[in-house]
């Protein structure tokens, strides 16, 4: 009997810990789920914030890599990725390996603070990261809620994990080009604001107004409620279906002004509503509008 007791048991604790785990692996998480599983050591909360934001508090056990690592800049392009070799030592810096579940933590003050937390997202799945999430609010609504914080530097040791780069997530200017006005086999989503889309007003990194002929828009800010929650699932797929429709096989292809914004949307579509061929355009408008040859449409509205 005893013997029943002990197997019995074990099963049990197994598919306990088996449920723990488990609920931990939703891309938008809960401050709830992750206080839950907060000594998990599979479990890398990243924090994005700056520097000095995180030595003044943070989330136990978390570790400071700021946005600016995860994405290159120059002249004449505000975010790109970084080299590879250079992405899979950040990768490496985190302690990670083929089993991590990593948690991005940001703020959520402004728009640009909230496509930081989907922007190092789609990096960390464009380097071979599968388990990832971002925390529901954020930093915020950590805070707001009163949970634990910590001022003691978290260290995690280096790894030797090697990236399986993940190609698919990441559409070149060529794509984009195969893709002009064959809205029936893909779509090309233009996450900038209305303004931009219809070529009223231009961003000062772009060149020229105007969209990628073929393109629909689909805000970015839409992805976002108050104080930086996720909308809801329902919310999310009724504005995808709207624009793109609902089958989840469509090669799309999400674009904005600098390839960070879109960001909010390739998370949506494909890590909450489970779209399977979502790309995003890393040139972005920048690169696409710095070629006078690349079309485009859609005269400034008098």
């Amino acid at each position: 009997m005893k013997k029943y007791f002990w197997f019995f048991a074990s099963v049990i604790g197994y598919i306990l810990s088996v449920a723990v785990q488990s609920a931990a692996y939703e891309p938008v998480l809960s401050t709830g789920r992750l206080q839950e599983n907060i000594n998990n050591r599979s479990l890398i909360i990243l924090d994005i914030r700056k520097v000095e934001e995180y030595r003044e508090g943070h989330i136990p056990g978390s570790i400071s890599l700021t946005f600016t690592a995860w994405r290159t800049a120059d002249a004449d392009m505000g975010c790109q990725l970084p080299m590879k070799d250079e992405l899979e030592d950040k990768v490496c810096s985190m302690g990670a390996d083929a089993d991590s579940h990593v948690v991005i933590v940001g703020k959520t003050d402004r728009d640009e603070d909230r496509v930081n937390a989907t922007r190092v997202a789609w990096t960390l799945r464009y380097a071979g990261i599968r388990n990832l999430s971002i925390l529901d609010g954020g930093f915020n609504k950590w805070v707001k809620e009163g949970r634990p914080l910590s001022k003691k530097v978290s260290k995690r040791t280096k790894s030797d994990f090697r990236c399986g780069w993940n190609e698919s997530v990441l559409a070149l200017k060529k794509d984009v080009v195969a893709s002009c006005g064959c809205a029936g086999r893909g779509a090309i989503l233009d996450t900038r604001p209305e303004a931009q889309f219809t070529g009223r007003i231009v961003c000062p990194s772009v060149k020229r107004k105007g969209r990628i002929p073929g393109a629909v828009n689909l805000p970015y800010s839409l992805v976002h409620g108050k104080e930086g929650i996720f909308e809801s699932r329902g919310t999310l797929q009724a504005l995808a279906s709207q624009k793109i429709g609902d089958d989840r096989d469509r090669t799309i292809i999400v674009v904005c002004s600098n390839g960070q914004f879109a960001s909010a949307w390739w998370f949506a579509l494909s890590e909450i509503l489970g779209y399977g061929n979502v790309k995003i355009y890393d040139g972005a408008m920048e690169e696409w509008c710095c070629d006078q040859a690349a079309p485009l449409e859609g005269a400034p509205v008098q």
